[in-house]
């Protein structure tokens, strides 16, 4: 049995958003992240012909500003098998950091940036959870060996432009280089 899905849940019933949810109550999740860690944007990985979820897990903590959150980059990431949906590594970034040239410790930058600043926590959501829905999308048509739409690509990357947190995306470029190439663009 998975340990993201319950004995009644399908494959296709825990998507990306619940995946975020279900993580933190791992037993690998448990003992290398702090509950108090946040989850950043899934990161697709195929390999020998089976499709993983990379989650990175930054920290982050409340500022003296009011509605300003300090945040720090990833410094772990949990992988995840998604057919199986259950964790299948742990990688600690700050000691096996792949990008020695960056500080993987100290504060980055603050929550939230211009591009979500003026929107609504409602508007923010829901931006949000489409966001995670199309990463279900993605996460289907790659499991099928599908294509992309051009329509598609374009409003994922719309979505992730605006939602990515600036100063965290030299991180995540570094995580996932290939990745964040094709749909991270401006």
């Amino acid at each position: 049995m998975a340990l993201l899905r319950t004995k009644k849940e399908s494959k296709s019933t825990v998507n990306t958003e619940e995946l975020t949810r279900k993580i933190r109550k791992t037993p690998m999740f448990r003992k290398h992240i702090p509950m108090e860690a946040g989850i950043g944007w899934p990161i697709p990985l195929q390999k020998e012909g089976k499709l993983y979820v990379i989650l990175p897990c930054f920290g982050f903590h409340n500022t003296n500003e009011k509605g300003k959150t300090a945040l720090f980059p990833p410094f772990a990431t949990i992988t995840i098998d998604w057919s199986k949906q259950e964790p299948v590594a742990y990688h600690n970034l700050r000691k096996n950091s792949p990008a020695t040239e960056l500080t993987w410790d100290e504060q980055t930058g603050f929550f939230p940036h211009e591009a979500v600043a003026k929107m609504t926590i409602g508007e923010y959501k829901q931006k949000r959870s489409e966001l995670l829905a199309m990463y279900d999308e993605m996460f289907q048509i790659l499991e099928a060996s599908g294509e992309f739409s051009s329509e598609w690509v374009a409003r994922f990357s719309s979505l992730l432009r605006t939602l990515m947190e600036p100063q965290l995306e030299v991180y995540y470029r570094v995580l996932a280089p290939t990745f964040f190439e094709r749909f991270l663009v401006d």
